[in-house]
């Protein structure tokens, strides 16, 4: 296969069967899928790998009516974006997320990038899950405003907004660290 095919060509050969086709764009997706879909699902990434290959078996199931145009990756982000919905949706019932993610009190206070890095990741799980898509697609994956947009499948402008909303959220929830004796 050669490199410079693009996502449409490769999904034109899938659609025929061409299992090398398909696996050039699992080997181009694979890693930003696997990514996002950890990062939304709160660092875990064994569902995250789940996600993607999740994404990749509906793609392949609609690989002959698939009409990409360009589009393939926001496709499978957005695909992905589903599927961690559904499964936050079904873990709502099931787990106090305080308790499969430590907050950054019950973190050793000698390690303090872990416990920011932490501090982050919980106060990002806080966000609703529009606005979080958002920040792990531009701030973690450095998409644009209109790849997101491609991606959820909404305006650039609601990008921005939801965007700004979510970093007002997050800087004031992260506020204490400005103040923490570990910063000191």
């Amino acid at each position: 296969m050669p490199v410079e095919d693009s996502d449409d060509s490769l999904m034109n050969k899938a659609a025929t069967g061409d299992p090398v086709a398909f696996d050039g764009i699992v080997r181009r997706h694979q890693h930003q899928l696997q990514r996002f879909a950890t990062r939304m699902l709160g660092g875990d990434s064994a569902r995250g790998a789940d996600v993607a290959v999740g994404a990749f078996l509906r793609l392949w199931e609609k690989r002959t009516t698939f009409h990409a145009h360009g589009q393939t990756g926001a496709w499978l982000l957005k695909t992905a974006y589903h599927l961690c919905l559904d499964i936050l949706a079904c873990d709502r019932s099931k787990v106090d997320l305080d308790t499969e993610w430590p907050s950054p009190e019950r973190i050793d206070s000698c390690v303090e990038k872990s416990a920011l890095a932490q501090a982050i990741r919980d106060a990002v799980m806080e966000l609703p899950m529009s606005h979080r898509a958002v920040i792990v697609l531009s701030v973690y994956e450095g998409l644009s405003y209109e790849e997101i947009s491609q991606a959820l499948d909404v305006s650039p402008g609601t990008v921005g907004s939801r965007k700004n909303h979510a970093l007002t959220v997050l800087r004031r929830r992260l506020s204490a660290w400005d103040d923490s004796p570990l910063r000191q």
